[in-house]
């Protein structure tokens, strides 16, 4: 438990410092993707959560297997999040919310330590905020039966370790998307805003020697 309190203090005071940004989500974006770093006037705004708890000296995140219902996002791997509502007073508050939601977090059990770079994603139109909380323990969780197909939790060695270029059959598009992926043993992928979230974390840990 002392490595990972000495871990969360170095990742919450290495948030405050200026982060790697743009150039560190790029390395895990799609050949289709528009090169749009700023968000025009207008653009929607959400929330999404990196949860991390330790488990036998490693570092694990909560992600989530999207429902095959058919939309956009339908079946991919992503960060528990949503869209920010006008309730909500902040984008954290939208992430707990959202992960509330979706997998039922007890936000009182999680401490918030920081962000990532805010990802402008064109194709909806929303600006994604990522929010960083981390636990002591590997926390309860049940998915929404509406929302979500699975939970992973997933070691960070072993989720940033094997990346492969894959081809994408984008949910309810005609358009196959050829990208850079996160790959997990069971052959299933992370892609799109998620990896390339998740790339600026990686880039943030490759700096510490603590994991």
């Amino acid at each position: 438990m002392e490595q990972w309190n000495v871990f969360t203090e170095w990742l919450k005071q290495r948030l405050q410092q200026p982060l790697p940004g743009y150039e560190a989500q790029r390395k895990m974006m799609n050949v289709n993707r528009p090169r749009v770093q700023q968000a025009p006037p207008g653009a929607r705004q959400s929330g999404v959560l990196l949860l991390l708890y330790p488990d036998r000296g490693q570092a694990r995140m909560v992600l989530i297997e999207r429902s095959a219902d058919g939309g956009v996002h339908s079946g991919q791997i992503a960060l528990p999040g949503g869209k920010k509502e006008d309730t909500d007073d902040s984008i954290v508050t939208t992430a707990l919310r959202e992960a509330a939601e979706e997998v039922a977090l007890n936000a009182h059990q999680v401490e918030v330590i920081g962000q990532l770079t805010p990802l402008y994603i064109p194709v909806s139109n929303f600006i994604v905020n990522p929010v960083i909380a981390v636990t002591g323990e590997e926390p309860k969780l049940i998915p929404s039966e509406a929302e979500v197909a699975d939970i992973l939790k997933l070691p960070l060695p072993a989720l940033f370790s094997v990346k492969e270029m894959v081809e994408v059959k984008a949910s309810g598009l005609d358009l196959t998307i050829r990208t850079i992926a996160y790959m997990l043993e069971d052959r299933r992928f992370i892609w799109g805003a998620t990896a390339m979230i998740l790339s600026e974390l990686e880039t943030l840990l490759e700096e510490s020697s603590l994991l």
